[in-house]
């Protein structure tokens, strides 16, 4: 009987997870919209049946009231596969949105979205980063480094230009999400100019702006490295 217990479950580890479905987002026509933007999402269905493609894709995002057409340019998955965050461009708008969706088995769900201040609409060279229960995007509108997060409710915690001159060269949160870590150049003359070689540290209990005092900042050479590199 032990033996066939066992037999059991292993055969449930070795089948159930292949029984549920996972899930993958894609940017159809991706480089033909506007700034190198796309024009519609797909949503696929991953299982032990194949890859299918979820009804109604391909997605479209409608105009915004202004009947400003969006075009998806970046998207990021949330580690659980539930939500995605994709940026979209608005043709001859200017700023950005990121919109969350939620993932389900009919299709995508509109849940939110949240105009981006880039100073960009093109962002290129820019990336977006779901972590934990954050999304991250960081954008280069010319030179200089622009780091956005956003919670899984869509309010913006930060908003991180650097402050006092100093120049943002990378930012990050930790993975459980209380901390914000800014790394930055104290002695760069121009935007761009790097490495880092300080580390300033905010508390993520209210919103960081490039007005927000650190809760502290390191210049120690081996820790700059390690949240920096």
């Amino acid at each position: 009987m032990e033996t066939l217990r066992i037999g059991m479950l292993l055969g449930s580890l070795a089948f159930g997870n292949a029984m549920a479905a996972d899930y993958s987002v894609g940017i159809v026509d991706k480089g033909s919209g506007f700034e190198g933007a796309g024009t519609a999402l797909n949503l696929y269905s991953i299982s032990h049946k194949g890859v299918d493609l979820v009804r109604g894709s391909p997605y479209v995002l409608p105009p915004t009231i202004s009947g400003v057409s969006n075009e998806p340019i970046l998207v990021s998955i949330a580690p659980e596969h539930d939500l995605v965050y994709v940026v979209y461009v608005r043709v001859f708008f200017g700023e950005p949105i990121i919109v969350q969706f939620r993932i389900t088995p009919k299709g995508l769900v509109y849940q939110w979205e949240q105009v981006v201040q880039t100073g960009d609409a093109g962002l290129q060279g820019s990336s977006i980063e779901a972590v934990a229960n954050f999304v991250i995007e960081k954008t280069y509108p010319a030179e200089a480094l622009y780091v956005h997060i956003l919670d899984h409710k869509g309010q913006e915690i930060v908003s991180d230009f650097g402050s006092n001159g100093e120049n943002l060269i990378a930012g990050h949160i930790d993975p459980g999400g209380k901390f914000y870590y800014s790394c930055r150049n104290l002695s760069a003359t121009y935007p761009g100019e790097g490495p880092a070689n300080a580390v300033s540290i905010f508390e993520l209990d209210e919103n960081v702006t490039d007005e927000t005092i650190p809760l502290l900042t390191s210049t120690d050479p081996v820790f700059v490295q390690s949240e920096c590199s």
